[in-house]
């Protein structure tokens, strides 16, 4: 499973799943001759079934101190960092983490890394979102007050988002993760093995 996440996953234009870690994904199961299929689902509930499911999986899955006994692991597959981010020209000023507690609203995808790490931190003025792209909508409508989102992704969460790139400023540095594959943590060590010396090929 993987979720609307670009540049690492995401469906374009012509209805095809592609992105930096898509590509990784699929040119491992290609490296394996497996049949496996990849579903698109909105992040909470993909994270939530890979925890309960046997022979499942989630990419791209950033690993936490929080996650690392939840799941078993395969890569790094890439990284990001995550910011706070704030509507150009509002109101909202943040000088740092502790200053992001008393804004109204920070619009987040639950059980996301950065949601963790804020939670973690104390946060609680979050406002749920199905995607990073429905955040991003929610705060150029002025429903949140910052939205939670990577360096790597706001020009095409924007553009999925239908907003401009340029209305949007960075505000406050949350973290910095690298991405894996996470699986069901009952999956057998082998089959990790297996993917793991199909990941480290095909970067070599």
């Amino acid at each position: 499973m993987t979720e609307e996440y670009p540049p690492f996953n995401y469906t374009d234009a012509q209805g095809n799943l592609v992105g930096s870690s898509t590509g990784t994904v699929k040119a491992i199961i290609n490296k394996l001759g497996e049949n496996i299929t990849i579903e698109v689902l909105p992040w909470a509930r993909a994270y939530e079934t890979v925890m309960l499911e046997p022979d499942t999986a989630l990419y791209s899955m950033a690993r936490t101190p929080e996650r690392e006994n939840l799941f078993m692991w395969v890569g790094p597959i890439g990284s990001y960092e995550n910011w706070l981010y704030a509507k150009k020209g509002s109101a909202t000023r943040v000088s740092g983490l502790d200053d992001a507690k008393t804004v109204k609203g920070i619009a987040v995808v639950k059980d996301e890394a950065g949601q963790q790490k804020l939670a973690q931190e104390g946060f609680i003025n979050f406002v749920y979102t199905d995607s990073t792209a429905d955040g991003l909508n929610k705060l150029v409508a002025g429903q949140a007050d910052l939205w939670l989102g990577t360096g790597a992704d706001v020009d095409l969460v924007a553009k999925k988002a239908g907003a401009d790139p340029a209305a949007i400023e960075a505000a406050v540095f949350v973290h910095k993760v690298d991405l894996y594959i996470g699986f069901n943590k009952n999956t057998p060590y082998a089959i990790i093995q297996v993917w793991q010396k199909a990941l480290d090929s095909l970067k070599k």
